[in-house]
């Protein structure tokens, strides 16, 4: 199914197009549908039957007039359930449509995770690909230097091949992460249902997460303490407690496996219930030829003489389905909230990294490639120094970046895991 290019390509209108134009929002939109459309069969009393034959006609001589029994029936019958099962069944049914919503908001948090996470894979390898430019061209200087010093006789043609190699190095990566767009870009498309090759503008990590993630400025930049490994300071995030009381109350997940827990528990009420039997009741109208009319009513009930076989283990077995979907909740729960102390650790291990390269390792490696390549264009160091600081440098950007695009990926699993932002909300 194609859809038109929307006009604005930021994060927040890709999601609002991929909550209209998913295909996994719209078939679960349907199970919740047919869900609910099951609610209403579920408490309606059977359909009555209706009767018609003949009574006692005699197989020696058929005939209406031969034998005063005969006649001519027609009747109608009814069975009537035990009171409250059918109620029973309609609880069970609306616990499922309750089910079948929280499974909808589950899908729709899942939608808005895959359109994040594909949106910032696309935004790494974009912001990527622009760091392959001055990284280029530091190659090229090096080149240029390399190839007067041998033209000069104070260098090597050694120098001049190895500048060659890194620089085709560069195209190396920049095919890489090309293809790594390309492949990252159909995720996202995929999650909005059109053609994989579909272009996205000005992708990039939203300046909310970025802010969130470090400070703008260096000298902003602050550590708990000064502890190896301390967490760097002024976190944006909740408490670990708070995150998981909060994915406690709000994810449809545990939400969903309630409801199935509810159900379950009407359905093992229901089977218990079933051992009281339903009444089938009926009445016939018989006419007779030449005699009058005959009226016959009856009431059956089924005598539960299998209990033991039957009824019995039925109402073990959805006794033993609930007590295994309480479990399953339980199990849900307690891994919900070690999802949540993983992410947790995951954004604030990304704050971390990305504070220590803003303050340290990217500002170090930038002036350590600057005074190679003054080194190596005055003689007196070599090609192995330069090439290593520019290397170490590259290394270190890309790391950056990665660790930021890491960053957005934990928050958005945050959010989905909790079903709500985890972030303060800015205010204009």
């Amino acid at each position: 199914m194609a859809h038109p290019i929307v006009q604005q390509h930021g994060l927040d209108s890709l999601v609002r197009l991929a909550e209209v134009t998913s295909p996994a929002l719209r078939a679960a939109h349907a199970r919740l549908a047919a869900a609910r459309a099951r609610i209403r069969p579920a408490g309606a009393r059977p359909d009555p039957m209706l009767m018609t034959g003949i009574v006692n006609l005699p197989l020696s001589q058929p005939s209406f007039s031969a034998d005063e029994m005969t006649m001519r029936m027609v009747g109608l019958g009814q069975t009537i359930p035990y009171p409250g099962k059918r109620g029973l069944q309609r609880r069970a049914a609306a616990h499922d449509a309750s089910a079948a919503d929280a499974a909808l908001a589950a899908v729709r948090l899942e939608v808005i995770r895959a359109v994040r996470d594909a949106y910032y894979d696309v935004a790494y390898a974009t912001r990527a690909l622009a760091l392959l430019d001055p990284n280029r061209q530091i190659l090229a200087d090096i080149a240029r230097i390399a190839e007067v010093r041998y033209g000069s006789g104070i260098g090597s043609q050694q120098d001049v091949l190895r500048a060659r190699v890194e620089a085709t190095r560069v195209a190396e990566m920049a095919s890489m992460l090309l293809e790594q767009r390309r492949a990252s870009l159909a995720l996202l498309n995929a999650a909005l249902d059109r053609a994989s090759d579909t272009p996205v503008l000005n992708v990039d990590i939203p300046d909310r997460l970025a802010r969130a993630a470090v400070a703008t400025s260096a000298r902003d930049v602050t550590f708990l303490d000064a502890s190896l490994g301390a967490r760097a300071a002024g976190s944006a995030l909740p408490p670990l407690a708070t995150l998981q009381a909060l994915a406690s109350e709000v994810s449809p997940v545990l939400r969903q496996r309630a409801a199935m827990v509810a159900a379950q528990a009407a359905r093992a009420e229901f089977a218990r219930s079933d051992s009281k039997p339903d009444f089938d009741v009926s009445l016939q109208y018989g006419q007779r030829q030449g005699r009058p009319d005959m009226v016959t009513a009856q009431v059956s009930v089924p005598l539960r003489l299998q209990k033991a076989a039957r009824q019995n283990p039925q109402v073990a077995e959805a006794r033993a389905e609930r007590a295994a979907l309480e479990a399953d909740y339980i199990a849900a729960r307690n891994g919900l909230n070690a999802d949540v102390a993983r992410l947790l650790g995951l954004a604030e291990q990304n704050r971390t990294l990305l504070a220590l390269y803003a303050v340290g390792i990217l500002p170090q490696g930038r002036t350590a490639v600057v005074a190679a390549l003054a080194s190596y264009r005055t003689g007196q160091s070599d090609m192995t120094t330069v090439l290593t600081a520019e290397s170490a440098l590259f290394a270190s950007e890309l790391a950056y970046v990665r660790a930021m695009t890491d960053f957005a990926k934990a928050i958005a699993a945050l959010e989905q895991a909790t079903g709500s932002s985890v972030l303060p909300e800015e205010r204009p």
